[in-house]
Formats: structure tokens, C-alpha cells, sequence
């Protein structure tokens, strides 16, 4: 069992995108919210606003008297959005100074009822981080924004970065684990109600994390879950779950192979599961993994990059080959002309000298497959699907698969497809519906403003993986060589019978078209004796016709063979004649091919007159080459 997840690249203008680390980004009503973070050079305290929909960021346009900020947006674009009603959208209010570190977490009743709180960050100044916290009102479906910094209650959790902090939905609180004030690492947790405003000390049970800072968190239902993050001495990979109902920590036991100890990576929760990215590890080396841990479970799943040359489009492109074309390529089956390549009997349809090497017959090498033995004469549907059955049995094997049945993995491989981001550490991973949009971030000196979006349910793709009839034929024609199966002529040879059928006949050969079609008496006759040739090599002629593969019984002479053996090389010959006769002429020029090399002072004029015999042009071409220049020949022997 697996499942799939698509990375994709949102294309933006670069001009517009700051590249930052360490910044926030929350979403809320199809819009993403973009706060703070760090260029290498400065703070930044500009709020940006990102359109899922348009995929596109809004940038302040002018700064009002008051100390306003004003976004506008293009009337174009908010016409194409529902449910914008006007063409601009004001912040009102201060915003927070430029920082970052900080954490960005939205609480919300409904759309009409929504705030995004900033707490603490790095302000750049001063020995300890940021103690205050900043509000952003984005009601009325974030069209009316406004910063303010509201009074407090209780006891704030005082200086803090690169904290944590998320919304637990059921309390109407923000939950902060304060990570680091500047000075040392911590551990304490504190949390903010939304309505009132007033903080507390959250008093917990159970194993609490140790002390740590640039560390992640998540809410899955009722549950905190915390990861890894840097504790002053080592970077951390533990895993520790808040039961916010009885505030008690667990530490689980946790499954599958753990990710490299990190600090600086996303976590998001989504559908039941903790999504990890990125990060850095030891000697600040960056990561650009995704890893998925399943709650139920409790196990981090197997996750496997796709090959990067999958056929994208799902289909297996079949060129269309234009046989009436005088310069077209001889129509052979099996042949290499296709974009793909199908298997029979764990040969690749191409090799057509694969079958030259072992001495068997098409019939023996299909029943020593795999130990799946085929009758001679079984129904062709049958051979086909046994065939088929191999190439199964032969991709399982390629798999790791466990020998005992009953202990199958119910838990689920994930494919990511896509090119996602390259590796970083402070980035930004936001939820929104079933994708993660992943925004920024930094590697070393570099720093980023790419943004991607991981789809984790993406639209099935269609996939055409099916042959189609040209690719069938080529599949299951070999099946009815010198088969009685729906044979509708029988050549004698010899006195020895050869079953064949008419319509492949005619479709290789343009001599047994003319013979079945243009009055000639075999036209009616059902058993046809052919003279003049000897049983095997006609049926070797026919194996070539049904099969595409050149006949194993020619062999090859080779230069060193100066005195051939005689009957090869009349093997060799008999079959252009063949090849001449039923205008097979890619036979013929295979033949050629081989003949080449057994021409010699003595086998010269022979070869040179069977060349001209069986209008075997490029062999009479070579023998005159040869007859040329037999006298430098002999001389430099000599």
C-alpha cells in the first residue's frame, strides 16, 4: 500500500518576495499572512500579504499620515475573487518592530472573528529577546486589518525566541513553550486566552521536554506535539506529546527510522499525521527532507522521492509510423521502433539477438520461464497471460517482500512526485486544506524567498498504460507461428506441412499479398507447395515473419572464419534467396550484411554472381570493391 504527494514550485516575482528566515506566515480566509524575519542585513517589519487563489503577494503601497499602512490591490485581481467587495484592504495601527524568531499563532471563532497574536522575537538590540506581544485583527474575513497591542492579565512568559506556540482550539488558549530568552535554554509553558487575554503558568505531569530552543510543534486534535530543536549543546530528534485535556507529557515510543537531529524545521499537522521539513543539523548542514510521522501509528513513515524521469503525463507515447512512405523503415515486429519497449518472457521486445545465443526454439524459452511450462497448442489467450503473470512474478521479486504472509505492513509508503525545495532551515510550513505551502528560509549565507506547495492529496493522474492494437499485435503474433490456430493457409514443404495466415502474410510481404489477391491460383487454394527450397529454411523464413527476430540458424561468419563453414554460408544464402523471393527485404539485407564478411579470393566470384542472382545490390557492391582492389590486396600481403 502507498500513497503519493506532489511537490510543485509557485512561480512570484522575485522583487516582490523578501528573502528572509526566520519570519511567520499564518493563513486564514485564502489569504497567508507574512511577518518579520531576517534578510542577513536587518529585521524586517512588514506585513505581506500572499492570494492562494491568484498566487500572487500584496505589498504595502503607501504609508499614511497617521502611520498607517494602506494595501491596495488591483482592482483586476480582487474582481476574480469572490469574496472581496471592495479593491482595497487598510491596516490600521502600529505595527510590532522588525524581528525575528517570533511566532505567529491565529485563534479564530469564525470569519468574522479572528486574530493573529505575535509573541516575542529577536529584535536585534539588547541582551535578552522580545517580552511583548502584538495583535493582528484580520475580521471580516481579513479585509479590515488592524494592529494593536492589547493589555494583559496574569504573568506573560517574559523574554523568549525561537519559541513555539500554537492554538488549542478546545481551551480558546495559546499555548507557548518558551524555548530561549537570550541567555539560557527553557522548558516552561505557558499559555494565553484569546478572549481574555490573560496569561498562565501551565503546571504539567509526566516526562517534560528538556530545555530547547528552534524546535517545532504541532496540534494534532487535543494533542502538542514538540520535536527536536537545540538545547546549547547537540541537536535533538525526540518527540514528546501534551495532552492539553489532563496537561500531562509522554515521551512514545516511537517506530521507523528516526530523522537526523535537527533544529530550525517546520512540523505541521494534517490528516492524522506530523509533517516534517528541512532544517540543519551537525556543522549547520541543511536538510531538505520530508518526513512524515503517523499518530496512530506512531511510526515515521517510509517516504521515497519518484524517479525524476517519470513520464509526467502518464501515458507511453506509441510513434506513429507512416508505412506508405517510400522512406519509411521496414515493418518489423518486435522491432525497436517504439518509444517503449514491452517484455515477453522476460526478454525485452527489442533483442533480437538475444535469441541467438542459447540454441532454443521460441517454444523452449518460453516454457523454461520462471518454471512455467506452456503446451505446444495451448489456447493463445492462455501463453499471453502466462506471460504476462512472468512479468508480474518479476516485478515482485524486485521488491523487498516479507516471506512470511501474515507479516504484511499495513502501514502506508509515501511517494513524494516533484521537484520540492532545496535544503534550509528557518523557513516557514503552512497548512491550508490539504496542502503545506513552504516559504523562505536560509542554507548557509543564502537566503531564499522560493516557494513551493506540497500537495499531500493530490488529483489521481490518469495513466494509459494499456497496449494498444499495434502494441498487441506485436505482443501475441509470435504465438501463431506455425499454429493451426486460425491458420487459413498451409504451405508443403519437403511434404513436411507449415501453417500460416494470410492476412500477416500479406501485411510483411508484397509477394504473398499479390499471391493471395491478384488472381493467381493459390488465390482459392487452401494447402500451397513451394519448390524449390528446403523445409527449415522456410520455416525459419516464417519464425522471421512472425517474430521480428533474425533466424537463429544463419548465424554469423566472422572474418576470422576464411575458409566458412560451407553449409553456413549456404544457410545464409538460401535464405536471401528466400528473402529475395517473398520480398522480405529486410531479410535480405540482413543476409547481405552477414555475407559480407565471407567474401574472399576464393568465394568472390560465387558471392559475386548470387548477388546478382537474388538482386542483392549492397553484396554485389562489396564483391566489386573487393575484385577492385584484389590486387593492392595481394601485394600488401606479400
Amino acid at each position: 500500500m502507498h500513497e503519493s504527494m506532489r511537490w510543485s514550485e509557485i512561480n512570484h516575482e522575485h522583487s516582490t518576495a523578501p528573502t528572509i528566515k526566520n519570519h511567520s506566515v499564518t493563513h486564514f480566509n485564502g489569504y497567508l499572512f507574512c511577518f518579520g524575519g531576517y534578510d542577513g542585513r536587518r529585521n524586517h517589519m512588514t506585513l505581506l500579504i500572499y492570494h492562494i487563489a491568484e498566487e500572487r503577494w500584496i505589498r504595502p503601497q503607501q504609508a499614511l499620515s497617521d502611520g498607517n499602512l494602506e494595501f491596495r490591490i488591483d482592482e483586476s485581481s480582487m474582481n476574480n475573487n469572490p469574496q472581496s467587495n471592495n479593491s482595497t484592504i487598510v491596516v490600521q495601527g502600529s505595527p510590532p518592530p522588525g524581528r525575528n524568531g517570533h511566532s505567529a499563532t491565529l485563534a479564530v471563532d469564525d470569519e468574522e472573528n479572528a486574530k493573529i497574536v505575535i509573541i516575542g522575537g529577536w529584535l536585534g538590540t539588547g541582551p535578552l529577546a522580545a517580552s511583548d506581544m502584538h495583535v493582528l485583527d484580520v475580521s471580516a474575513g481579513g479585509r479590515q486589518l488592524r494592529w494593536y497591542q492589547p493589555p494583559i492579565k496574569g504573568t506573560p512568559p517574559g523574554p523568549c525566541n525561537m519559541h513555539s506556540a500554537d492554538y488549542v482550539a478546545h481551551r480558546r488558549e495559546v499555548y507557548v513553550f518558551r524555548g530561549g530568552n537570550g541567555r539560557e535554554y527553557l522548558n516552561d509553558l505557558h499559555a494565553l486566552h484569546v478572549d481574555t487575554l490573560t496569561w498562565r503558568l501551565v503546571e504539567t505531569n509526566g516526562e517534560a521536554p528538556q530545555p530547547r530552543a528552534n524546535h517545532s510543534s504541532a496540534m494534532l486534535e487535543h494533542e502538542l506535539c514538540l520535536f527536536g530543536g537545540w538545547n546549547g549543546t547537540e541537536r535533538l530528534n525526540d518527540i514528546h506529546i501534551l495532552d492539553t485535556r489532563t496537561s500531562t507529557w509522554t515521551r512514545p515510543r516511537v517506530g521507523g527510522v528516526l530523522p537526523h537531529p535537527r533544529a530550525g524545521m517546520t512540523l505541521t499537522a494534517l490528516r492524522g499525521r506530523l509533517l516534517l521539513f528541512g532544517g540543519s543539523g551537525t556543522s549547520a548542514k541543511c536538510f531538505n527532507d520530508l518526513q512524515i510521522l503517523d499518530r496512530q501509528e506512531m511510526v515515521w513513515l517510509d517516504v521515497s522521492q519518484s524517479d525524476s524521469s517519470e513520464n509526467r503525463g502518464g501515458t507511453a507515447a506509441v510513434a506513429r509510423r507512416d508505412f506508405d512512405r517510400d522512406d519509411a523503415p521496414a515493418f518489423r515486429f518486435g522491432g525497436s521502433d517504439y518509444s517503449m519497449t514491452w517484455h515477453r518472457n522476460g526478454r525485452s521486445s527489442t533483442d533480437s539477438s538475444s535469441a541467438q545465443n542459447d540454441g532454443l526454439s521460441l517454444e523452449q524459452q518460453q516454457q523454461q520461464q520462471d518454471g512455467f511450462s506452456i503446451r505446444h497448442g495451448t489456447d493463445w489467450r492462455s501463453r499471453d497471460m502466462a506471460g504476462q503473470i512472468r512479468d508480474a512474478t518479476a516485478s515482485v521479486r524486485s521488491m523487498h517482500v516479507s516471506p512470511n504472509p501474515n507479516d504484511e505492513d499495513s502501514v502506508p509508503t509515501v511517494v513524494v512526485h516533484g521537484e520540492g525545495p532545496g535544503r534550509r532551515a528557518g523557513h516557514t510550513a503552512t497548512v491550508v486544506h490539504r496542502k503545506v505551502y513552504v516559504f523562505g528560509g536560509s542554507c548557509g549565507s543564502d537566503y531564499l524567498n522560493d516557494f513551493f506547495v506540497l500537495d499531500t492529496d493530490p488529483r489521481p493522474q490518469l495513466d494509459v498504460s494499456e497496449p494498444n492494437s499495434l502494441q498487441l499485435f506485436d505482443r501475441r503474433l509470435w504465438h501463431f507461428f506455425n499454429e493451426q490456430e486460425f491458420s487459413d493457409v498451409t504451405f508443403l514443404v519437403q511434404g513436411q506441412r507449415v501453417y500460416g495466415h494470410k492476412m500477416v502474410l500479406s501485411i510483411v510481404s508484397d509477394c504473398f499479398r499479390a499471391m493471395f489477391t491478384t488472381g493467381f491460383r493459390e488465390e482459392n487454394e487452401n494447402e500451397i507447395v513451394i519448390r524449390d527450397c528446403s523445409h527449415s529454411a522456410f520455416l525459419a523464413m516464417m519464425e522471421y515473419i512472425y517474430t521480428g527476430s533474425i533466424p537463429k540458424s544463419l548465424g554469423y561468419p566472422t572474418q576470422q572464419q576464411q575458409n566458412a563453414d560451407i553449409r553456413q554460408l549456404d544457410r545464409i544464402i538460401e535464405m536471401l534467396e528466400l528473402a529475395d523471393r517473398f520480398f522480405l527485404d529486410h531479410l535480405k539485407q540482413v543476409c547481405e550484411n552477414m555475407l559480407q564478411s565471407a567474401v574472399a579470393p576464393d568465394t568472390v566470384e560465387y558471392l559475386l554472381q548470387v548477388s546478382q542472382k537474388t538482386n542483392a545490390t549492397q553484396l554485389q557492391l562489396i564483391c566489386e570493391h573487393f575484385i577492385r582492389n584484389r590486387g593492392d590486396t595481394m601485394r600488401l600481403e606479400r
